[in-house]
């Protein structure tokens, strides 16, 4: 990955971070859920079914840490 692209990465990366603490914070739980459903849609584009099924599986458990 050279330098833009990671930099790239990254700014996509704080961005969605910033936008979900956004969201939250405003109480838009339903907006929220449906920006996360049309990204999920888009994220998945190009993977196969068991790599999907491995990241959800990742997310499931790491969800189990939280109260």
């Amino acid at each position: 990955m050279t330098d833009r692209e990671m930099k790239k990465h990254q700014e996509e990366m704080l961005y969605e971070n910033y936008f979900a603490q956004e969201m939250l914070s405003a109480n838009k739980l339903e907006g929220y859920k449906q920006y996360l459903a049309v990204t999920n849609r888009k994220a998945k584009s190009g993977m196969n079914a068991d790599e999907i099924e491995a990241v959800q599986k990742r997310a499931q458990e790491s969800a189990m840490e939280y109260k």
